[in-house]
């Protein structure tokens, strides 16, 4: 028997023996129907090649079941990581995730939440947490349940799931810190439009300021997130009368990069120099060197905001703020300092003489 060539609720529920009610609900609210049912209708639904009308649905009930992501770029395995898991939760809901770049571009994110909104998506992520206030305003007069990730800040007053990056930063400094370094160099994300990178600096910073250290302005590098940007640097570092002890990459990319320049160039990881990660990359563990690194829970996010959005739409009220825990992974590219100590700049106190 042939398919009919546009098949509607009404084909399927008569092949199925079910009502279209029945059919409606299998779609809309799957947990409310049997089991055997359920899976009459699918293989009804596969018979029939049938594809429902998302317009239709969305305006018989006033839902799209589209969410909408907006992430900075695509090129980058976390965001994958968490939008993934993301789906899959969103999936078993009954919804469909829809994804956008917005390039690290604030114009173009905000021409996306626009796009997004235009398309009755039903919720929406969003990366960090700076971006123009009349963003906000328009979720808000829209009344769209949104969520942010990727940065906590609990004295700002939106939505949040995700790694504490700066508590997580601030744990990988006090590693290097705790085996001895006092000498560090940093390599991070370009700090224009990136509130993530300047949590993770601000991290680092404060605990190494925290030991009465200083983190001189040359000892920063701002980088596009590349492995030929992570052998640059660490070129340029070990290029130095005083390089570094420890060099602090805000992602595993950066490190892998500097790992296998430090090789390639006969530097000597840890012996010359420790350098750790960010992100927990899988590649990580398979290097000799074993990468030390965090591992930031991106799959819990994309479940937790899975979850937050879904209750918004339900009418509830989920918790604002929901912290994902990040954990340090030690590796074997970070040890104690060896070497004779090096002189390096320390906070005057009050009990030390200023020059």
């Amino acid at each position: 028997m042939r398919a009919p060539k546009n098949a509607n609720f009404m084909d399927v529920a008569r092949k199925a023996g079910v009502s279209q009610t029945t059919v409606s609900r299998y779609f809309n609210e799957p947990d409310k129907i049997r089991e055997e049912t359920r899976k009459r209708i699918s293989q009804v639904i596969t018979e029939l090649d049938f594809v429902p009308s998302m317009t239709a649905r969305a305006l018989a009930m006033s839902r799209s079941h589209t969410i909408g992501a907006i992430v900075p770029t695509f090129d980058h395995a976390l965001f994958a990581r968490e939008l993934n898991d993301m789906a899959i939760h969103l999936s078993d809901a009954g919804y469909a995730l829809l994804i956008a770049s917005a390039r690290y571009e604030p114009g173009h994110e905000a021409e996306l939440v626009r796009a997004m909104i235009g398309r009755n998506v039903d919720g929406l992520l969003l990366v960090g947490l700076e971006r123009d206030p009349l963003i906000y305003d328009l979720l808000h007069r829209k009344d769209m349940p949104y969520v942010t990730t990727w940065t906590i800040d609990r004295d700002v007053p939106h939505p949040q799931v995700g790694a504490d990056k700066f508590a997580a930063a601030h744990e990988m400094a006090d590693h290097l810190l705790d085996l001895g370094h006092k000498d560090f160099a940093i390599l991070e994300f370009p700090m224009a439009n990136n509130d993530r990178a300047r949590t993770r600096l601000r991290g680092f910073r404060t605990a190494i300021e925290a030991r009465g250290l200083v983190l001189r302005e040359n000892d920063v590098f701002e980088e596009e997130p590349t492995y030929e940007a992570g052998g640059k640097v660490i070129e340029a570092l070990m290029a130095r009368p005083s390089p570094p002890t420890a060099l602090l990459c805000s992602t595993d990319v950066f490190a892998i990069g500097a790992l296998l320049q430090a090789r390639k160039i006969g530097v000597d990881v840890p012996g010359d120099i420790s350098i750790s990660g960010f992100d927990n990359l899988s590649i990580g563990a398979l290097l000799d060197p074993k990468l030390t690194t965090i591992d930031l829970s991106v799959r819990e996010t994309g479940q937790c905001a899975a979850r937050y959005l879904l209750d918004r739409i339900a009418g509830k009220a989920p918790p604002p703020v929901s912290v994902a825990q990040h954990r340090l992974i030690p590796g074997s590219s970070t040890s104690k300092v060896t070497a004779r100590p090096r002189e390096v700049p320390v906070k005057p106190t009050e009990a030390s003489p200023k020059s």
